[in-house]
């Protein structure tokens, strides 16, 4: 390492330690004096501008994130950053633009919500404020270290005017060699290219292994002799690795720094194989392959890169999709356009890249032999080992599907188990023939024919394990489904009717999982949400089935409906992992996310239960294969009163007021406006004209803003026995919203009772609270638009969560008070109303979310956003108080999916 080496290093290391001690100027000072006296990165730029921007140089923190993408335009973390230090700014046109170019970008992170967000923000605002980007600090050090910015900018600029200048002499240059693209196209010949891979950033070698060192590592390709030029060209990879999720990517540089390029997914062939095949139109600077998203160690044992011919693309992407390689070449003899037929060729070559759950598959479900191995030896130790029946019935339809349902079931690595085969007489002899030859004499295989099987009651009296569970012809089991199922219920021995999470599979590739919550029946009526992957205790099945239902007729929603009329909450319970893959996924018109339909038979199932319950409701069917169940209001309609804090913003109280009184048709309710110490006139003006009303009262609570202290002090004087806590910028547009919310609240077993909000844009806004998202709750589907029903239809669907949101509550007075209202003194404006209903949830109660009450939420135009240290502060002791007091409820929320994301609000599946 040479002296000037080892003092930048020195000179980082320096860095490194004052930005370790939040010394932000020093370590932004430092930061920039080894770019100055190095070569310029875009990680080095990056890492400066994190200091510029904490140390609230803001402008100068813009400048440096733009220099690093000109360093570097692959690079997705200077995107990344410098979109969200416009979106802290206010600069939002910025931040949508910049948040785009990021999610063009290969394996870019999760941005979607982030644009859905700032579209919506701009909906509203409308052209952006200009915001002021002035120092914030003052002084020598602030001094030094902008100067030093100063000549950093001024070399950058330089630098990027020459790069710029040297790109424009590229971009009028058709080709290299001054040949039309036709031409290049016509007279490429098929060669192999002396090619290899050096490591490039984030790889060492150790063992003989390339070592990724963090979930970005790069190769250079660096190409002897004969170059690879505009035109088709193919790139092959084999690799190896444990526990690596191979993503690889090929870039190609086409202006210097990156500033255009082009990106080839590389496509799975199987077994450590990848292959791209591409379509090059200008000239090829340089070359990277980026291996991986993730970190380990790994062999390449092969690699190439050809050029090839346009003949051989046109094989290549037959292979891929007959039907449009022979469309493209007819379309080729019609048009003689060689440049559309190319073009044609390179879409249906081209690869999108793994999806984001097939990305989730490899880093979170995959089973690796060591995996296996160890569960073989933890059901060595078992000291029981209890029987598993499954149960398939067979046609001539699905004879075919039924052979691979039987194969998942000898894959099985628990093996206590026993299957009930019930064949219809119409299944063809060699259909039959090949069932019979899967068995092989394994008596663990039970066959009869459907006439034999009078009903699904004498089947189930026929099963010998202590739990059961039925499959479609088609479906299939994850190898470690049954060890899985039988872990749980050793875990858990009040288990008797057990679920698990589930996906769909065509053509072995697996798609739309459905991630459930843990028993929720309000959810199950809207949704069916368990589906097939469920095993009941035999006896209990048993005792459910319909005395004369013929299997073919049994229908699971139905055994789980009269199930659950028996059970205690605590005996239905939930494995949080895909054991179950839906090999023929139910037809229907409706979201593919909800793959098992409302028929007017199951609607009726579902009425079927609550009558039998002794429940007074009714149900409706709902676009998108969900049911509405309608519960009665009380007779008489109890008073409701509508609790709304507020502190001047006349207007905004104004529109709210009318709103509920001009389109509220609920006959029985009196408003409480607890006053914070409005002093504008017109506010106090407005406070007059209400006087008047019968209805409406106004509660002087004057003081610091303390949320939880005025609703507590509203209801201390509310005369209603059900109590709504309303936003001071609510909107009613919807007549029948507090009725709904009275039915629903006015149930014995339910606790807070939230509607379903949307921004003045119609987008949501509020569709319940989940748990365990950023530092303590966030708000699901959060900018999606107001008709979207969300993942599984749970914008859609009434259900169970485990909190609400205060700006729309209903609680019934009673229950309120029962579990001592709001904690005024250590939840003074954040999480006030989360801790109410987990309140409420310990108290036996569940909180519910029904999208049947619409309204709008102008959110916090009143109070503004928590954005100075002060409310910063606060908000972060209310936060860590709530950890402290509730840990695992609201860090593992039984109304979410462990298998989901704890970082953002768009149910998406977890990194």
């Amino acid at each position: 390492m040479s002296l000037h080496q080892a003092a930048l290093t020195e000179m980082t290391a320096r860095a490194d330690r004052l930005r370790d001690n939040r010394q932000w100027l020093a370590a932004a000072t430092l930061y920039g004096e080894a770019l100055e006296h190095g070569t310029p990165s875009a990680e080095g730029w990056v890492q400066y501008a994190h200091m510029l921007k904490e140390a609230e140089l803001f402008e100068a923190a813009i400048r440096a994130y733009e220099f690093a993408i000109h360093c570097d335009g692959t690079y997705p973390d200077a995107r990344l950053h410098l979109a969200h230090l416009f979106k802290r700014l206010g600069q939002l046109a910025n931040a949508l633009a910049t948040f785009e170019a990021l999610s063009a970008l290969p394996l870019s992170p999760p941005v979607e919500q982030e644009i859905a967000g700032l579209r919506v923000s701009l909906m509203q605002a409308g052209p952006n404020a200009p915001t002021d980007l002035g120092t914030r600090n003052e002084g020598m050090e602030t001094a030094t270290c902008l100067a030093g910015f100063f000549r950093l900018q001024g070399r950058e600029e330089i630098r990027i005017a020459e790069i710029n200048e040297r790109n424009g002499q590229r971009d009028g240059e058709a080709t290299p060699f001054g040949l039309s693209m036709v031409e290049i196209l016509r007279l490429a010949k098929e060669r192999s290219l002396q090619a290899r891979l050096n490591p490039k950033a984030h790889l060492v070698i150790r063992d003989n292994k390339f070592v990724a060192t963090t979930k970005e590592p790069q190769f250079s390709v660096v190409v002897e002799g004969e170059q690879l030029r505009p035109g088709w060209f193919s790139i092959e990879l084999e690799v190896s690795g444990t526990a690596m999720v191979f993503t690889p990517v090929l870039y190609v540089e086409h202006r210097a720094e990156w500033s255009r390029f082009s990106t080839f997914n590389l496509r799975p062939q199987g077994n450590g194989k990848f292959r791209a095949v591409g379509l090059l139109e200008d000239a090829v600077l340089r070359l990277r392959l980026d291996p991986a998203s993730t970190e380990g160690s790994f062999v390449v044992n092969a690699f190439s890169l050809r050029q090839i011919g346009m003949a051989s693309s046109f094989r290549h992407a037959r292979r891929i999709d007959r039907d449009a390689a022979r469309a493209a070449l007819t379309d080729l003899r019609t048009h003689r356009s060689s440049n559309r037929f190319a073009h044609d060729l390179a879409k249906i070559l081209s690869y999108p890249g793994r999806d984001t759950y097939e990305t989730w598959i490899a880093e979170h479900d995959t089973v690796s032999d060591e995996d296996l191995a160890r569960f073989r030896r933890a059901v060595d130790r078992w000291r029981t080992r209890p029987m598993i029946s499954a149960v398939v019935s067979i046609s001539s339809e699905t004879a075919e599907r039924g052979e691979e349902t039987l194969r998942s079931l000898k894959r099985q690595i628990y093996e206590n188990w026993q299957l009930h085969v019930v064949l219809a007489r119409d299944v063809p002899q060699n259909s039959q023939d090949a069932i019979t030859s899967l068995q092989e004499n394994d008596t663990r295989f039970i066959t009869t024919f459907a006439e034999e099987d009078k009903t699904a009651q004498s089947l189930l009296n026929a099963c010998d394990g202590r739990f059961v569970i039925f499959l479609s012809a088609g479906d299939i089991l994850a190898p470690i489904a049954l060890y899985k199922l039988v872990e749980h219920h050793i875990a858990k021995p009040m288990s008797k009717l057990i679920y698990s999470d589930e996906d769909a599979i065509e053509n072995q590739r697996r798609h739309s999982p459905l991630f459930k919550p843990d028993w929720d029946p309000d959810y199950f009526y809207a949704t069916n949400y368990v589906g097939r992957s469920v095993a009941f205790e035999t006896g209990l099945a048993q005792s459910c089935c319909p005395s004369f239902g013929k299997l073919a007729n049994l229908d699971t929603q139905e055994l789980v409906l009269r199930a659950a009329e028996v059970l205690s909450p605590d005996e239905i319970t939930h494995i949080p992992r895909v054991l179950y893959h839906r090999g023929s996924p139910a037809k229907t018109s409706g979201s593919p996310l909800l793959p098992y339909p409302m028929t007017e038979a199951r609607r009726q199932a579902v009425e079927d239960s609550l009558r039998r319950q002794g429940r007074r409701a009714n149900t409706s069917t709902l676009p998108g294969n969900l049911c509405r169940v309608i519960w009665p209001v009380p007779d008489p309609a109890p008073l409701v009163t509508l609790i709304i804090p507020t502190r001047d913003y006349a207007d905004l109280l104004r529109a709210c007021i009318d709103s509920i009184l001009d389109h509220t048709d609920y006959p029985a309710f009196e408003i409480v406006i607890v006053d914070n110490g409005s002093v504008e006139q017109e506010t106090l003006a407005y406070f007059d004209t209400l006087r008047s009303r019968h209805n409406i009262r106004i509660l002087a609570a004057p003081g610091p803003f303390n949320f939880s202290r005025l609703n507590n002090r509203a209801v201390e004087n509310a005369q209603g026995s059900m109590l709504a806590l309303i936003n001071n910028d609510i909107i009613v547009t919807d007549g029948g919203w507090l009725r709904e919310m009275v039915s629903q609240a006015s149930r014995p077993e339910i606790g807070a009772v939230g509607a379903k909000l949307l921004y003045d844009t119609g987008h949501i806004q509020h569709a319940g609270i989940i748990c365990g998202i950023g530092l303590v709750a966030a708000h699901p589907h959060k900018f999606r638009g107001g008709d979207d029903p969300g993942y599984m239809g749970r914008i859609a669907a009434t259900q169970s969560l485990s909190a609400v949101t205060a700006a729309c509550l209903m609680v019934e007075k009673a229950k309120y008070c029962q579990v001592g209202g709001m904690d005024e003194d250590n939840l003074k404006v954040a999480f006030n109303d989360v801790d109410l209903c987990l309140k409420l949830d310990a108290a036996g109660y569940r909180n519910l979310y029904t999208p049947h009450a619409t309204l709008i939420h102008l959110e916090s135009i009143s109070r503004g956003l928590d954005t100075s240290s002060q409310k910063a502060e606060r908000y972060r002791a209310e936060a860590a108080f709530m950890l402290a007091k509730w840990g695992d409820k609201v860090r593992r929320d039984r109304f979410y999916n462990v298998n989901l994301t704890a970082e953002r609000e768009d149910f998406s599946y977890r990194d």
